[in-house]
């Protein structure tokens, strides 16, 4: 099996990696959202078991969809920060060779 050759990092695809992650950090949060909206309260009369179990749950869902979302967004704002950074050497380099 033969790989290409990997080229110069392009803004492009910075740019287009960063929308994709911004795209799933968005659809986690709405996910997050949704689930914060529809959980069932705590049953405070319940048997102290029961209620130790729901509260665990509870936290391990919504603490890893938090996760999850505060890193697709993370990934997005730095792709986006390194594909502007590509794009600003890019048209330095092409003004150096202009001048």
């Amino acid at each position: 099996m033969s790989s290409s050759p990997q080229g110069s990092p392009n803004p492009l695809n910075a740019l287009l990696g960063a929308s994709i992650a911004a795209g799933l950090g968005y659809g986690f949060f709405q996910l997050l959202l949704s689930m914060l909206a529809k959980l069932p309260p705590v049953d405070w009369e319940g048997s102290s078991l029961a209620r130790g179990i729901s509260i665990l749950v509870r936290y391990l869902l919504v603490g890893s969809v938090s996760l999850i979302t505060f890193m697709f967004a993370m990934v997005g704002l730095g792709l986006a920060a390194y594909g502007v950074q590509l794009l600003g050497e890019r048209l330095r380099d092409s003004l150096r060779r202009a001048g």
